[in-house]
């Protein structure tokens, strides 16, 4: 009997050649290395073997302490101090004058929209809105005191309304903070009334107050609110104000007897000098001018009554305020808050022009939007 050249074992011979799995014995009895194998297809090749496991990461290094030469010990060094995040920078003085005023949804008049407050000049298209003024940012320590004022007065209103008749109906609005937006408003002192300029005229006006104010050299200067606090309503305004009656303050840190604003003074004698000029209402033309400059905080559409008077003198007479235990509002505001006057703005639409005071003057203006 001849052998075959090549004697395959009885286990492995079906292996190779066989293409059905039910013609081969079961794969778990050869014990032929699976990387030895043939692929099923016939192909003669290898299969790479398996990869080994991988190896297991080096532990990091340990830090070691310095030694210690002189004691034979390990010290170890203290950790690094850290880095502090910056705070954020101010935001500049002139980023109100670039958002003015809110955007207009409508080009009628909708008290709803605005707190029920109404212009007192009707909108109309070619027409320019305008006003010249003194801004003022209170610090936080100040924007807190008169805060925390109006809202006492704000509660104590409400509390009162069941037992005075005269204040049924009255609601207070704070003019500090935005009603649409929940941001700090700046405050302003007035130099002209709200007038009306048109799209002829804005620029010739605003060239001849330039040239005017220029002309009238004005020094920077300080008020505080030593004037004391009270209910303003003009004759053709629908609401009341509360407001800050406003002093300079001389240059020997006195306040000034014979007119209490000379330089806020002069300045609105100039502006009303234009604005009457341009057929517009002017501003305090009378003799108790330098009596009537202020700063609003509040205002309400109801007439103030004398019940609401006596409620406003006494919470700014209360010495028990967010502030102090021992100084009323009143007082505080008499004695520690003051502003330097170095910049006055004019309004017109949207776009705010500043002119910046110097020793020698005012320079030309900067419009900033």
């Amino acid at each position: 009997m001849k052998r075959s050249l090549v004697d395959y074992d009885s286990e492995s011979g079906s292996e190779f050649e066989c293409g059905s799995s039910s013609d081969r014995p079961d794969a778990s009895s050869t014990n032929i290395p699976p990387q030895l194998k043939r692929r099923r297809n016939g192909d003669i090749g290898t299969q790479a073997p398996p990869s080994a496991p991988a190896p297991a990461p080096a532990p990091a290094p340990t830090s070691i302490a310095p030694l210690d030469r002189s004691s034979g010990t390990h010290t170890i060094p203290p950790k690094p101090a850290a880095k502090s995040t910056p705070s954020l920078p101010p935001i500049s003085d002139r980023f109100n004058d670039l958002y003015p005023s809110n955007t207009r949804t409508t080009v009628t008049d909708d008290p709803s929209l605005h707190q029920g407050r109404q212009r007192q000049v009707p909108h109309t298209p070619g027409n320019w809105p305008s006003h010249v003024y003194i801004d003022w940012d209170p610090s936080s320590a100040d924007r807190e005191l008169l805060s925390s004022l109006v809202d006492k007065l704000q509660t104590e209103v409400a509390a009162a309304t069941q037992r005075y008749p005269d204040l049924e109906g009255v609601k207070i609005s704070t003019a500090l903070r935005d009603p649409e937006l929940p941001v700090d408003k700046p405050l302003h002192i007035s130099l002209s009334a709200p007038i009306i300029l048109t799209s002829k005229n804005k620029d010739a006006f605003l060239n001849d107050l330039t040239t005017t104010l220029r002309s009238r050299g004005v020094s920077p200067f300080v008020v505080d609110f030593s004037g004391g606090v009270g209910w303003y309503r003009s004759k053709e305004s629908t609401r009341s104000f509360l407001v800050l009656r406003v002093r300079e303050v001389q240059n020997t840190g006195t306040i000034a007897d014979s007119c209490p604003n000379p330089r806020l003074t002069a300045l609105t004698q100039h502006c009303n000098k234009i604005v009457k000029a341009y057929g517009q209402p002017p501003l305090y033309d009378s003799d108790d001018m330098g009596c009537r400059f202020h700063v609003t905080i509040a205002w309400t559409h109801a007439r103030p009554s004398e019940t609401l008077k006596q409620l406003t003198d006494s919470v700014f007479d209360d010495c028990k305020t967010m502030y102090s235990e021992s100084m009323s509002i009143r007082d505080k505001l008499r004695t520690g808050s003051n502003f330097r006057v170095e910049t006055i703005k004019v309004k017109i639409g949207n776009h705010v022009t500043r002119f910046e005071l110097r020793d020698k003057g005012l320079v030309l203006p900067v419009k900033t939007a």
